[in-house]
């Protein structure tokens, strides 16, 4: 019995196979008597989604050449990948397009810049908004903090009462100290000031007016958040404290800190930010 339901299932696997090749070979027929006689000529035809914004140097990687009847070659069909060199894609792509010079465009071209409600892309599928704090340049890592950054968000703490910083007791004195507390970490930063990420042509005028920028800087900072982070943040941006992280940072739950067992700085083993060791001792 099992034997012959062996024979049953390879039978059937060999007729399924015999079908789809006549079928491929009927389909092919077709479309070969469809071009019969037409003359083919090669296109670029976009083979992954092409997103608004993306270098056409970066887009090649997503373009194919093929040949199509002449009669469907678009006129203004681009004939060599460098045509879209140096240029950005004026809006997205979509798979079996063909590239046309209309396509891509110059960087500086007005067309091409995306709105700051464009740059507000979801994050893990939820929506973004954006809000802008005011910090001054103590809070705010003296202004060193650019447009693409990131920066962990701080609130609230004290440096200390007067009779913590009378008492000789260490841990008198300790007790006067409150951490600040961790509000959110790694905040994308959109703009510092009207200064936002630099759009494709941008890059060089930005950097042309950094020195203007940096002294007139007015401490505003825009942040990309979702909305319930926006308002946690609304609430506490009178006292926010901005630390600048490197974009490899990765966020973690905060150590709880208790001054009354003293400050770091007295602990052999926390002597420095670094551990014991300090910065210089390799990891």
């Amino acid at each position: 019995m099992s034997q012959r339901r062996t024979l049953i299932l390879v039978a059937a696997i060999a007729i399924g196979g015999l079908a789809s090749f006549l079928v491929w070979n009927y389909v092919n027929g077709i479309q070969d008597q469809a071009y019969s006689g037409a003359e083919r000529v090669p296109v670029y035809l976009i083979k992954q989604q092409v997103s608004r914004g993306m270098t056409g140097t970066e887009a090649q990687a997503y373009i194919v050449k093929e040949d199509i009847p002449r009669k469907f070659k678009p006129s203004n069909a681009i004939a060599n990948l460098e045509d879209i060199s140096g240029k950005v894609a004026l809006s997205n792509l979509v798979p079996n397009q063909v590239v046309v010079s209309d396509m891509f465009v110059e960087p500086s071209d007005p067309q091409a810049q995306q709105s700051f409600a464009e740059r507000l892309s979801k994050i893990r599928g939820e929506d973004m908004t954006a809000i802008t704090i005011s910090v001054d340049q103590v809070k705010g890592v003296a202004g060193l903090i650019q447009p693409g950054d990131y920066v962990n968000m701080m609130v609230g703490g004290t440096s200390g009462s007067a009779a913590g910083q009378t008492n000789t007791d260490p841990a008198a004195k300790s007790a006067g100290f409150v951490p600040a507390d961790l509000l959110y970490q790694k905040v994308l930063v959109l703009a510092k000031g009207q200064s936002a990420v630099p759009q494709p042509g941008d890059a060089a005028s930005n950097a042309a007016g950094a020195g203007a920028t940096a002294t007139s800087d007015s401490g505003l900072y825009t942040l990309i958040v979702p909305v319930t982070a926006a308002r946690w943040i609304a609430a506490g941006s009178d006292g926010v404290i901005l630390t600048l992280v490197a974009p490899d940072y990765t966020p973690t739950a905060p150590e709880t800190l208790n001054p009354k067992n003293g400050l770091p700085g007295m602990d052999p083993n926390q002597i420095t930010p670094y551990g014991k060791n300090g910065a210089e001792a390799s990891n």
